[in-house]
């Protein structure tokens, strides 16, 4: 990705049934970031319905396999009017479980996180999902993730005696 400072590659999503992608509806901002590029939270997926209250992303998506990952959400609002009127707000949960304590409510000019600091990773079976709080009026959205492969096992020696 040519404006990614760690040369990461980022992909759009990939279609999912009752998901749609929204852009943002102003471009200005993407040159203001410098540790992930501007042009991945340009657009999000959100519920097709704008009376949908959860975004289920299935990890069968995202493409996972058995192994187990480390993962980073991004969220950002991509409507100034929507960000103005605080009308988008949700929780979210890895399993059923929430991973967040207060509600995630997206910025408009910078974005927020979620990773998995409370020891919750993901698996080819874990199902992500965003849950709209009760004062929402907007479905959840999602700009970007990361996905990461955790290391199944260390070496005991240290090294590995066949290199």
């Amino acid at each position: 990705y040519p404006d990614d400072p760690y040369d990461r590659y980022w992909h759009p999503s990939g279609e999912i049934d009752g998901v749609v992608s929204v852009a943002r509806d102003n471009m200005s901002f993407n040159k203001n970031f410098t540790d992930i590029p501007g042009l991945a939270l340009a657009h999000a997926i959100t519920p097709a319905s704008s009376n949908a209250t959860t975004l289920i992303v299935p990890s069968l998506e995202m493409g996972l396999g058995n192994d187990t990952y480390y993962y980073v959400f991004y969220f950002m609002e991509v409507l100034e009017a929507a960000y103005q009127n605080k009308s988008r707000s949700f929780d979210f949960l890895v399993d059923g479980i929430k991973q967040n304590d207060d509600p995630i409510i997206p910025p408009y000019r910078s974005y927020v996180t979620d990773y998995n600091s409370r020891g919750r990773n993901l698996s080819g079976e874990s199902v992500i999902s965003m849950v709209n709080t009760p004062d929402a009026s907007l479905p959840p959205i999602l700009n970007a993730m990361e996905l990461f492969e955790l290391i199944k096992s260390g070496l005991a020696k240290g090294t590995n005696e066949n290199d």
